[in-house]
């Protein structure tokens, strides 16, 4: 009998580990399953974004806002997102700085496509210059800044 209530308390507090681990690990799932950007469909986005809004009627830039937890403007992209990233074929590119330009704003080709990646506090922005007049410097993901 006793060991019956042994397993059966062995078996509630496994549960309730797997469930508070679930629930603590959903950042970590944020950058483990990808899917093509609405803008570019070439661009990963972790499948747990959601898109909250996109360009109507812009002549210069088509871009999407996705939401996503735990993203924040003063910490940098996870590794393994820009590993992602660089393994569906991009290329980290330095854009021109100006003072309109925000830190957080990162820059990516591929076979003539340009993708800006601004990063906020909750959502992160895709922008895909309509023309590609953007001027830019090829700078490696392996290189630290």
């Amino acid at each position: 009998m006793l060991s019956r209530r042994i397993l059966g308390l062995c078996s509630f507090l496994m549960i309730c580990m797997l469930v508070i681990l679930t629930a603590c690990g959903e950042t970590g799932v944020a950058w483990t399953s990808y899917e093509g950007a609405v803008n570019e469909k070439g661009f990963p986005v972790p499948k747990v974004a959601n898109k909250s809004d996109q360009s109507e009627g812009n002549s210069d830039m088509d871009y999407v806002r996705y939401t996503l937890s735990g993203i924040s403007e003063s910490t940098s992209l996870p590794e393994v997102y820009l590993n992602e990233i660089k393994n569906w074929g991009w290329t980290e590119e330095q854009a021109k700085r100006n003072s309109n330009t925000s830190s957080s704003l990162r820059v990516f080709a591929k076979e003539g496509h340009i993708v800006q990646l601004a990063v906020h506090d909750g959502f992160f922005t895709l922008m895909v210059p309509k023309n590609d007049t953007a001027q830019t410097t090829v700078k490696s993901l392996d290189d630290e800044d």
